[in-house]
């Protein structure tokens, strides 16, 4: 995603608490007590992840779950693989650019799937077609931080995105998300991440 504009960070910082999102009735993935999940398919995934260079889409499974329809409450889980660095030789370890490169890839695949079964409110002005045209254009970050808090081995780990709050102001909407990012050795980073997403209506 690219980083925004000076006038997307002031709107964000004039803004209070998210508004709450209502939640509704939906004619599939109806969530169980349990609540539901769904594996993403290859295809969808990789239409998805199309801009990006072959050697670079790092994100190889993904699972959709949710514990209720409210956005807050529905996540995306994802299996990584970095065989080769995309711009350095190899550091040995998970790093910065590849933080921000695995966020966004599990970042639009969660939106890309909500935005296709009207999951979140405040995006109804996208349908999966408009979010494919203007996926690299109106996903936009705010800001972005991150903590490496063990060495993460980044040939192989599983990764979380999440939805922390939303709220909807003239033609942007904020989120801010989460994500965690671990491999089977317990090695660890995380962030979080506000996001900014011009209305489907902007050119």
């Amino acid at each position: 995603m690219n980083t925004s504009n000076t006038f997307v960070k002031q709107v964000l910082s004039s803004e209070g608490e998210a508004l709450p999102i209502n939640e509704k009735s939906y004619s599939a993935n109806e969530p169980s007590s349990e609540g539901w999940r769904e594996p993403i398919s290859q295809s969808f995934k990789a239409r998805v992840l199309s801009p990006y260079r072959d050697h670079c889409r790092y994100l190889k499974e993904a699972v959709f779950s949710a514990t209720s329809t409210k956005a807050t409450e529905m996540l995306m889980e994802g299996e990584f693989a970095i065989a080769d660095s995309c711009y350095i030789d190899d550091t040995g370890h998970f790093n910065a650019v590849e933080f921000n490169i695995c966020f966004n890839q599990i970042a639009y695949t969660h939106l890309a799937y909500c935005i296709k079964h009207h999951l979140i409110e405040e995006l109804n002005d996208y349908d999966i077609s408009s979010f494919f045209q203007k996926q690299l254009s109106n996903f936009l970050i705010v800001n972005i931080s991150s903590q490496y808090l063990s060495e993460l081995n980044a040939k192989y780990f599983k990764g979380l995105f999440g939805i922390h709050s939303i709220r909807k102001r003239s033609q942007y909407t904020f989120m801010k998300t989460y994500c965690e990012f671990e491999d089977e050795h317990k090695g660890r980073a995380k962030g979080e991440v506000t996001l900014a997403i011009r209305s489907a209506s902007i050119e």
